[in-house]
């Protein structure tokens, strides 16, 4: 095994653990929040939207740490699902089929609550990133200058920082030369305009 390797691990280890600690946090407000009445029903958004708050990453990964967290709920409450199908398995075949669907209803629904919970959150963030750069005069940062600095965090591989580089570049011409091509006609058409 080589350095880069090992250093590979353990920044993988350390991702994990990262994010295994966040969705710890989102669990604990969704269920701080599920006994809220009304308000219950979206705690599964809630607390993944908490848990993606809490992330200081550049790079937008909030649905995939309000999945988790949702994820993380469903399996605490493994020990309730068990007892309601024992107990339905008491009383009929049918009850017991009932209460496995509504249990896998729930976790669908808990992991997609969460999921959307974080996405809210990173678009809630961008908006207020980029206001404050409008307020503060400055321009947001490039999609190029973004993708830079992900590639130094680790976060891409050298072939996926290429690949998306070839592609942003290759947009960002494409739009130049479109403005470009437009600027003309636009000129043209204003001088016909002034000759009549």
């Amino acid at each position: 095994m080589t350095a880069a390797d090992a250093r590979g691990d353990r920044s993988t280890i350390a991702r994990l653990s990262d994010l295994a600690a966040r969705a710890g946090v989102g669990a604990g407000v969704t269920v701080l929040v599920s006994v809220l009445p009304f308000v219950g029903l979206i705690a599964p958004a809630v607390g993944g939207g908490v848990a993606t708050w809490t992330d200081e990453s550049p790079a937008p990964c909030g649905p995939r740490i309000g999945a988790v967290t949702g994820a993380l709920v469903a399996l605490l409450s493994l020990p309730l699902t068990f007892f309601a199908v024992w107990v339905a398995a008491s009383v009929s075949p049918a009850a017991t089929v009932g209460v496995l669907a509504l249990t896998l209803f729930g976790a669908a629904y808990v992991v997609g609550s969460g999921a959307l919970g974080g996405y809210l959150a990173d678009r809630i963030a961008a908006d207020r990133e980029c206001s404050r750069a409008a307020d503060a005069g400055a321009s947001p940062e490039s999609p190029i200058e973004r993708l830079k600095h992900r590639y130094v965090e680790g976060e891409l591989t050298d072939a996926e920082f290429e690949r998306r580089l070839d592609r942003l570049v290759t947009a960002d011409d494409d739009s130049d030369r479109s403005a470009s091509n437009a600027r003309p006609e636009r000129t043209n058409s204003q001088a016909r305009e002034r000759e009549y």
